[in-house]
């Protein structure tokens, strides 16, 4: 009997859960409230302050509630407090069942939401790749992770034909589902563009069009094209971040930082005359990495950011390892960075090595 509770309850517990729900989340719903104290612009100091703010703490998470479960947990919390005082158990056991039903019933709705979401997640995650194309020249690996459920970073490989193939990435502007939804959009609309043009740079003007024709205004986001065509690329950047170039023959790391504003902040020849691709011809041992923003401006609980110097130092230092063991080591040392602080923005990372 004790097995099975046991098993009930530790079953499907992990230690990484655990931290997370200790160390991680709850730091993030303290600060959800501590937003909420902030709106109503009376914190104070002292003892003064302190009842002030568990007063402001209480109506902020009062308001949160329907009006109906509001006043029903208002009363059992009420009733509960009379009964302690007058020892009257009874009524403290009907108080008790009470905040039990409430929780039941905001967890149920609670639940219909993160299913929901999974429901969203999955949709977007069966749209990243499953694995990189087959390629005599490259060895390819990449990682994908929002920071919340859903996410506006996006990967892709398109295939043009036998020896030519698309890498698509980018980070649309803004988080959660409906960065998730434009995501979609935009990956869809890059396949099929793809499909017209020649050169990364003729699907991104595209692109760019087809962006204010068909999706809100007001939504912009970077974007990295690239043609893969044996051991040449041909880049063109749309305002992302730039691609590093580890040349195994000088030991730099560089950046290809060419001009190219975000797609969706203007239209016309302003953004068409704004792109440049470039082609990058790479031999054994170089290494070509793309990341998003969400990489670089990581931060620990000291605010420090991780830092573009520090990727480049990585690369440096771990020329001589395969694609997949410097993915590993990006992310083993980003974990360790950012420790239990809250990860704000997505993170996206494409590592090609040539063989």
């Amino acid at each position: 009997m004790i097995k099975k509770i046991y098993d009930f309850y530790s079953d499907d517990l992990t230690s990484k859960e655990l931290e997370n729900t200790l160390f991680r989340e709850t730091p993030v719903r303290y600060r959800y409230y501590l937003k909420e104290l902030e709106k109503s612009g009376d914190i104070q100091t002292g003892k003064r302050g302190l009842f002030s703010k568990i007063k402001t703490f209480t109506k902020a998470f009062l308001v949160k509630l329907s009006p109906v479960i509001r006043i029903f947990y208002t009363a059992a919390i009420a009733g509960f407090i009379f009964a302690w005082l007058s020892e009257n158990w009874n009524l403290a056991v009907l108080t008790f069942l009470i905040i039990n039903f409430i929780l039941i019933y905001e967890i149920a709705e609670k639940l219909t939401s993160r299913d929901e979401l999974k429901v969203a997640r999955d949709l977007q995650i069966s749209l990243i790749p499953k694995e990189p194309p087959h390629d005599d020249y490259f060895e390819i690996s990449y990682y994908y992770e929002t920071a919340k459920v859903v996410g506006g970073d996006f990967i892709d490989f398109i295939n043009k034909n036998e020896n030519v193939y698309y890498i698509s990435t980018g980070d649309i502007s803004g988080k959660g589902m409906s960065a998730a939804l434009y995501m979609i959009q935009v990956r869809l609309m890059m396949r099929q563009l793809s499909d017209q043009f020649d050169n990364p740079k003729s699907v991104l003007k595209g692109l760019n069009k087809n962006v204010f024709r068909h999706i809100k205004k007001g939504l912009y986001f970077s974007s990295i094209l690239t043609e893969v065509n044996r051991n040449k690329l041909k880049i063109c950047r749309a305002g992302h971040s730039p691609v590093l170039l580890y040349e195994k023959s000088t030991g730099i790391c560089r950046e290809i930082r060419q001009n190219g504003m975000a797609v969706g902040l203007c239209e016309g020849e302003l953004f068409d005359n704004s792109l440049e691709e470039i082609e990058v011809e790479t031999h054994s041992g170089d290494i070509v990495f793309y990341y998003s923003d969400g990489l670089t401006e990581s931060m620990n609980s000291q605010k420090d950011e991780f830092g573009l110097d520090k990727v480049k130092e990585l690369l440096c230092g771990n020329f001589f390892r395969s694609a997949e063991d410097l993915k590993s080591i990006f992310l083993s040392e980003i974990n360790k960075f950012i420790g239990y602080s809250e990860v704000h923005d997505d993170i996206t990372l494409i590592i090609l090595k040539a063989k």
